[in-house]
């Protein structure tokens, strides 16, 4: 028998498998209505929100995924993804279906590894790139790049072509903008150091609070504007997230976290 709890979350948010991908994004209409949640096949131990606010933080964390930018083109909402670093309440992918069930059918396993991500996003689906070529557009040491190389052809997740130039599969690519959407019920210095730590991976972020003193707003407004994430209190928008500059390599790295969420492990 499920406790009241978990009923309170199925009230708030409709969950639903994995495998259930295409009902899990929204792209019929131009407002998401009820973004659908799924769990990650990877959550982390331990209890997610004060208990008090449980339900009206996840509800307000929901409206803020709902109102992201292009969120009418699709949405999807996972709960506690483990990313590269730290693990978001909820994690928004905002883009279009077919993108990630084309990654989701290439067998090349998530590229996990930081280094492999980022010498494949280097690479493009069509034009030819030697390994001098794909350590510049990363930046980092041709030597690095080329011990990678096997082991990327191997899996698939590069294709040779020539002696020595290399493709990657067009599926093979962030498939959407990452929002991280950390909830807290006080404590806001916490969650502008969390948030942050997910900008490493995401396009941005939403900080949602239920609420906030003069003095501590004006201080976390500063710095969610300084960042271009964004801020929720009460239900309500303070300042709206903007798409953040981040590296080919960044975006793949985050994008392919989230494939591994959705992957049960064996």
């Amino acid at each position: 028998m499920p406790s009241r709890r978990a009923r309170r979350r199925r009230r708030a948010a409709v969950p639903v498998g994995a495998g259930m991908s295409r009902r899990a994004l929204c792209k019929s209409s131009r407002v998401v209505s009820v973004p659908v949640v799924i769990e990650s096949a990877r959550p982390r131990a331990g209890r997610r929100f004060e208990p008090i606010h449980e339900l009206e933080l996840e509800a307000d964390a929901l409206e803020a995924a709902r109102a992201l930018p292009g969120a009418h083109r699709g949405l999807l909402v996972l709960r506690e993804m483990a990313g590269p670093f730290g693990v978001p309440d909820l994690l928004a992918v905002v883009g279009r279906q077919d993108l990630l069930e084309r990654r989701r059918t290439l067998p090349v396993p998530p590229l996990l590894n930081q280094v492999d991500a980022g010498v494949v996003a280097a690479a493009a689906p069509r034009a030819r790139r030697s390994p001098e070529a794909l350590a510049r557009r990363v930046g980092w040491p041709v030597d690095t790049v080329r011990r990678r190389l096997p082991e990327l052809v191997r899996s698939g997740a590069l294709i040779q072509v020539g002696q020595n130039s290399f493709v990657r599969p067009a599926a093979l690519r962030p498939v959407g903008r990452l929002y991280a959407i950390e909830t807290k019920v006080k404590n806001w210095r916490r969650a502008l150091r969390q948030a942050r730590a997910y900008s490493l991976w995401c396009d941005s972020y939403v900080i949602v609070m239920p609420s906030l003193g003069s003095g501590s707003l004006a201080q976390v407004v500063d710095a969610v504007v300084s960042d271009g994430g964004g801020l929720m209190v009460a239900g309500r928008w303070v300042h709206r997230p903007r798409v953040g500059k981040r590296t080919a390599a960044q975006r793949l790295w985050g994008s392919e976290h989230l494939l591994a969420a959705m992957i049960a492990p064996e």
